[in-house]
């Protein structure tokens, strides 16, 4: 009878020292799972499984290299493109063309966004007859520069339309936190004159660097509109037309020529013809080639004391090309963009 008095005791504390099982975390301390990004899955931003649409009128030269992905009813459409940078040298960059193209469906009056080639990443949204444009453009770590367009068609049934805006809103915020501007400053100069160079420019493709605005001519010439000469000039320069004076843009022209002593001078410092039904002051411009380089300078003297806007235009000419068809036509462009700019200036400032 005692054994059994005893056994009952120790079997109790073995059952009694026993571990609890392990219960699970709380669901309020679980890590949350990662939210699906809609810049890069297109599922998740469409809400259902997308399939590979047809060619969009207007598509870019690259669309060969990918499908495109749609949804919603062919109302949604995303497609890509990638090339390496450092590819073969050109006037502007693969980037810059790109961005170009893709704002063509733009009215010709429009103002548009030009690439930056310190950009690293960039989004522009705008519309475009009754249909939401989303252009994403940024380089990977690879190197690898990835351009992407997004189109949204809105539904005309109001419920679905807000729902699918609700979506297209998301996509332009997550686009918008992958931005990221590192352009640095411009050249005094190159950078006050941006947004006259934009107008003048127009739908052609362009590209502002450290230098100012690289462009192409209509012959296929790259011209660089930017930086003045250093220095300022020692002669002072009349704001007013009519107090310009022929003997001091005589002395403009010398103290040039002993600046530039092996220049051949194709226009010599002279004041610019501005449009008769535009009020202006007066303009200078000088042309000359010096080696292997055409450059033309724009003198613009303000109302009041302040120094003087300078801006310059150059193209390199063409090894072994630079007979008088050839300097004819590289003049041409360069006083022609200069002047633009000028008028452009006048109308904005004066």
């Amino acid at each position: 009878m005692r054994a059994k008095r005893l056994l009952a005791p120790a079997g109790l504390a073995l059952v009694l020292l026993a571990p609890a099982p392990v219960q699970a975390a709380p669901a309020s301390h679980r890590a949350a799972p990662a939210r699906p990004d809609p810049v890069a899955d297109f599922r998740a931003l469409a809400q259902q499984d997308p399939w590979t649409c047809q060619a969009a009128a207007g598509a870019q030269p690259r669309a060969a290299d990918g499908e495109a992905a749609c949804a919603w009813q062919n109302r949604l459409r995303k497609q890509s493109w990638r090339w390496s940078d450092g590819g073969p040298l050109s006037c502007l960059s693969p980037q810059a063309r790109w961005w170009n193209q893709a704002q063509a469906a733009l009215p010709p009056t429009t103002l548009r966004s030009v690439w930056d080639r310190r950009w690293s990443a960039r989004t522009l949204q705008f519309s475009a007859s009754g249909e939401q444009r989303l252009l994403l453009l940024e380089r990977g770590r690879d190197g690898q520069w990835q351009a992407t367009e997004w189109r949204w068609n809105p539904n005309p049934r109001p419920a679905t339309r807000r729902w699918q805006e609700g979506r297209w809103n998301l996509l332009v915020e997550a686009a918008a936190r992958r931005q990221a501007e590192t352009a640095g400053a411009a050249q005094p100069d190159a950078g006050r004159m941006q947004p006259e160079q934009r107008r003048v420019l127009g739908a052609r493709p362009g590209e502002f660097g450290l230098e100012g605005l690289r462009l192409e001519t209509a012959g296929r010439l790259c011209l660089q509109v930017g930086n003045p000469l250093p220095g300022q000039s020692k002669l002072p320069l009349s704001y007013s037309p009519n107090d310009s004076r022929l003997e001091q843009r005589a002395a403009m022209h010398l103290q040039l020529s002993r600046q530039h002593p092996d220049a051949k001078w194709l226009t010599q410092f002279k004041m610019l013809d501005m449009p008769a039904n535009l009020p202006s002051g007066a303009k200078f411009l000088a042309t000359w080639v010096e080696g292997t380089s055409l450059n033309s300078q724009l003198w613009m003297p303000a109302k009041d004391d302040t120094a003087t806007l300078r801006l310059r235009a150059g193209i390199r000419l063409p090894r072994g090309q630079n007979d008088a068809a050839v300097l004819w036509q590289a003049r041409q462009a360069v006083e022609r963009e200069l002047a633009a700019i000028a008028v452009q200036w006048a109308a904005a400032y004066e």
